[in-house]
């Protein structure tokens, strides 16, 4: 991305340079940051309580599931997600 925003490829970025790698990389990390929010903020609540309603009638499970309030369930899956995200895009700078 340096190389990019390196216009006059004389290896060194000077101030205009700067501001556009900078600009570039929050626009970057906004758009990744958002969508992990959505996806865990929003979806991840709504599929928990869409899956409560629907393990509720299988047998064996649907009576454990019925217990947990839905607070609770809503925030364990959401808590799943954002384990799942960390574990999928690790340390990559990049995410």
């Amino acid at each position: 991305m340096m190389q990019n925003c390196d216009i006059n490829l004389d290896g060194e970025i000077d101030r205009e340079e700067f501001y556009n790698f900078i600009k570039q990389l929050t626009a970057d990390t906004f758009i990744i940051v958002s969508q992990k929010l959505i996806i865990t903020l929003a979806v991840a609540p709504a599929v928990a309580l869409a899956t409560k309603r629907s393990t509720e009638k299988v047998p064996g499970v649907g009576n454990v599931v019925q217990k947990i309030p839905n607070s609770v369930y809503a925030s364990l899956v959401t808590l799943a997600v954002v384990w799942f995200q960390k574990q999928t895009f690790g340390d990559d700078p990049k995410y």
